[in-house]
């Protein structure tokens, strides 16, 4: 079955951070890069919803899997969709970033 993905505000906030990150550090191709591997990592997780370990602490049925240097939390919603949460740089530290996020 295929699955879609939907991007919570948090989620769009945490990705436009990241990517305005990248743009000013490296410049537009590397955030390109960064983002387009964190997206594919997304778009698997919509066919594999399982894939990721769960992070209970985080809220019931939460789950987290790395996309290169970075973390994307997301849940289940329903038989045919995943939420997607957040998505952080593993270097932070999650529980904090969760709670300012």
């Amino acid at each position: 079955m295929k699955r879609v993905y939907r991007l919570t505000r948090s989620a769009k906030r945490d990705l436009q951070e990241i990517s305005d990150y990248w743009v000013g550090r490296a410049g537009p191709d590397v955030a390109l890069t960064i983002m387009t591997g964190i997206v594919k990592t997304i778009i698997t997780l919509s066919s594999q919803p399982n894939a990721g370990v769960l992070a209970p602490q985080f809220g019931s049925g939460v789950r987290k899997f790395p996309a290169r240097d970075h973390v994307v939390y997301y849940r289940a919603s329903g038989s045919a969709k995943i939420e997607i949460l957040h998505v952080f740089h593993g270097a932070r530290n999650q529980e904090r970033a969760w709670r300012s996020g």
